[in-house]
Order: structure tokens, then C-alpha cells, then sequence
């Protein structure tokens, strides 16, 4: 019982360091946004779309000969990533963005036929893996490339120009509170999956019920709670963007490393399906994203994709 209680309050403290360090890296990481011109949108996905913790679980996996969970692992990670984190922020919040360029959607579609290709042919993977590292290249060139700030948002100029005066230690400062934000929900996330997994273990929840359910939620814990705080503190881009790119990080570099060890994966139906839904979620999200904000209508069609996803993988588990 002890033990209990003690893994319980280790869940919930992890949260409590998720929760402000959000705050501390979101709102030092805006201000260095506009002091240095940069892209909100396009630094959350350099650096909020970098995701180590699931290309090594997806790496480890393929390495071991678990073809299926490696590849299962980026596929079902990416799906819960694009849909919970925004269905539940849309219901309680409107997030309002600015028009999202073509270039990023045109990379998505692209890796998405290269996954479908990766299954469907036989020895496809290893085919598929390098061309998605390309493709991870190209996107990490374009962004530099494009890197600053197009146009501030409406009545931030005021709030620029106080920026732009900051001293250099002032700068300094942001820059190692933004470092250190990033950190701590990293911290946050690591002991917030283990005193998970311990609570699980100790009462003895039902394995599938873990697998789908729980992980699916706690491993995204950081993104949901990154998504919440983007939207309070008026920077939606940076939430967005992040997003946006842990989905190209997963489907290039988490899938790219891992296919290479994998080689050659056998079709199953169950891959079509899943490849499916993270097809239509990408579609729904480009539709959506035109109209330059997401309302509790789009955050219901994407807690129904997860809905889905959570029910036909049950469904291939237990039949």
C-alpha cells in the first residue's frame, strides 16, 4: 500500500513539473521568437518536434527483431499524437493559427505513400527508410532557410520593439530559462511513464487496457499539456508547429532508423488500417488547417479518429 501511495504521489508531482515548466519554456521561447525574428511556428517544430524517447523505443525494438512494434510504435505514437492533444485542447479552447504553408503537407503526404510502400512491396523498407531520412534533410534545409518570422502577429509591435532592447544578458537569461523549461518536461515526461508503469504493475491493470489506453495517454502527456499552455499564453504557432513536426520526426527519422534494421516487413491487415487512419487524420488537419483555426467541431472528428484506432487494434488483439 505504501508503495502505492508512494508511486501515485510521484505520478502526480511529475505532472506538477510538467505543468510549470511548460509555462517557463513557452513563455521564454516566445519572447526569444520576436527578439530574434524568428518563425514561432517553424522553432516548435525544430525543437518541440524532435522526439528521442520514441525513436529509441522504435530503434531498440527493430534491433531486437519486433518488426511489428517497431514500426507499430511510430505509426500509433503519431496517430495518438495528432489527435488527443488537440481534440481535448479544441473542446475547452478555439486555437486560432496562421495559414499553414503548402510544403509541409505536400512532406507529410510524401512520407505517408513511402510508409504505404514500405509494407505493401516486398523489401520495400529498406527502400522506404533512406528515402524518409532524405526527406527529413530537405525538410531541416527549407526550414533554415525560411527560418524568420514572415509577419508578427496583430498588436505585437509594441512588444517587439521592448524585446529587441533587452540587453545581452537579458538574452542570456531567456535562453537558459527556455533550456531549462525544456528540461524539466522532459524530466517530467521520463518519471511520469515510470511511476505509470509502476502503478500498473502493483494493481494489476489488464495489459491491453495499458498498452492502448494508459501509455497512449501518458506518453503524450508533454505534447497535451505543450498544446493547453500554447493556447493560454497566445502562442498557438509554437504548440502547433510542434506538433507538426513530431509527426515528420516520427515518419522520417524514427521510421528511417528503424526500417533500416527492419529491412523487410510481411503485410498484415492491420497495417493498412492503421496506415489508413493516419492518412485521414493528415487529410482532416490540412482541410482544417485553411480555415486558420480549430473548434470543438474539428477536436470531436479527431477524438473519434482515436476512438477508432483504439477500437480496431483492440479488435485485431483479441480476434
Amino acid at each position: 500500500m505504501f508503495n502505492l501511495i508512494l508511486w501515485i504521489t510521484l505520478f502526480i508531482g511529475s505532472y506538477v513539473v510538467i505543468y510549470f515548466s511548460a509555462d517557463l519554456f513557452l513563455d521564454n521561447l516566445k519572447d526569444l521568437c520576436y527578439i530574434y525574428n524568428l518563425s514561432p511556428f517553424i522553432i516548435g517544430m525544430l525543437i518541440l518536434g524532435i522526439d528521442p524517447e520514441e525513436s529509441i523505443a522504435s530503434i531498440i525494438a527493430a534491433i531486437n527483431g519486433l518488426p511489428y512494434v517497431s514500426f507499430g510504435n511510430v505509426v500509433g505514437n503519431s496517430i495518438i499524437a495528432m489527435t488527443l492533444p488537440f481534440s481535448l485542447t479544441v473542446l475547452l479552447y478555439v486555437m486560432k493559427f496562421r495559414s499553414i504553408s503548402k510544403f509541409y503537407f505536400i512532406v507529410l503526404y510524401t512520407l505517408l505513400f513511402n510508409l504505404l510502400f514500405s509494407f505493401i512491396f516486398s523489401g520495400g523498407m529498406f527502400v522506404s527508410a533512406f528515402v524518409a531520412i532524405g526527406m527529413y534533410i530537405i525538410y531541416v534545409l527549407r526550414n533554415l532557410k525560411h527560418h524568420s518570422q514572415e509577419k508578427m502577429e496583430e498588436n505585437l509591435g509594441n512588444i517587439e520593439q521592448e524585446l529587441t532592447g533587452l540587453e545581452n544578458s537579458s538574452k542570456t537569461k531567456k535562453i537558459i530559462l527556455t533550456s531549462l523549461g525544456l528540461v524539466f518536461v522532459f524530466i517530467g515526461g521520463e518519471l511520469l511513464i515510470l511511476s505509470a508503469d509502476q502503478i500498473i504493475e502493483i494493481v494489476q491493470i489488464p495489459e491491453v487496457f495499458f498498452g492502448f489506453i494508459i501509455i497512449a495517454f501518458v506518453t503524450n502527456v508533454e505534447e497535451l499539456t505543450l498544446i493547453l499552455k500554447s493556447v493560454k499564453k497566445k502562442a498557438v504557432e509554437i504548440g502547433f508547429g510542434g506538433m507538426i513536426g513530431k509527426l515528420i520526426w516520427n515518419l522520417t527519422i524514427s521510421f528511417g532508423i528503424s526500417g533500416i534494421f527492419i529491412k523487410n516487413l510481411p503485410f498484415k491487415f492491420i497495417l493498412l488500417w492503421n496506415w489508413l487512419i493516419i492518412f485521414l487524420i493528415t487529410l482532416f488537419m490540412n482541410l482544417s488547417s485553411k480555415k486558420e483555426q480549430f473548434a470543438k467541431r474539428d477536436g470531436l472528428v479527431l477524438m473519434g479518429f482515436f476512438v477508432i484506432f483504439i477500437t480496431i487494434n483492440i479488435i485485431f488483439v483479441v480476434f
